[in-house]
């Protein structure tokens, strides 16, 4: 993978849809390659071109459209979308439903798992909740008396 990699972009695209984050924010994570290889690992390259595919549908004039239609509610899509944003925001990859990979084809590296220490420590999650990685990031000393942070939404 390089930077110009344009399946990458449309991944990190896509990625930065289905959670609200940017792509730079994601990158920011030091995940998206991980996150990336974890993607090519459990998906044929039929189903990955076909997911990637959505990223150029996403700079319509409804993108909402576009993320409803063809990543969450269709039948091959909507499972991997849900799997990109558990990923993006917990660290671990959620296994595709025995439905989907009957019809889609089955990986063995499609497991329920944190992929690392750092994809826990980096889940989107903490920031989106205004809070820290339990037993990872300390806030240090004294934090418990001050306010907690207004979180992404009061930003």
């Amino acid at each position: 993978m390089t930077q110009s990699d344009p399946a990458f972009d449309a991944f990190l695209t896509i990625s930065s849809v289905l959670t609200g984050y940017s792509p730079a924010e994601l990158q920011g994570t030091g995940c998206a390659p991980e996150y990336w290889h974890q993607f090519q690992q459990v998906l044929s390259e039929e189903v990955r071109e076909s997911f990637l595919a959505g990223a150029a549908k996403l700079g319509c004039n409804d993108p909402d459209a576009v993320v409803r239609d063809h990543f969450l509610s269709d039948k091959c899509h909507g499972p991997i979308a849900r799997a990109l944003i558990q990923l993006w925001y917990l660290g671990q990859w959620a296994p595709l439903p025995q439905d989907w990979t009957d019809a889609y084809g089955a990986s063995r590296f499609d497991t329920a798992r944190i992929l690392s220490s750092r994809a826990y420590k980096e889940g989107l999650v903490w920031d989106a909740i205004g809070a820290h990685p339990m037993g990872a990031k300390q806030q240090g000393f004294g934090a418990w008396a001050m306010k907690p942070p207004a979180g992404r939404a009061g930003s």
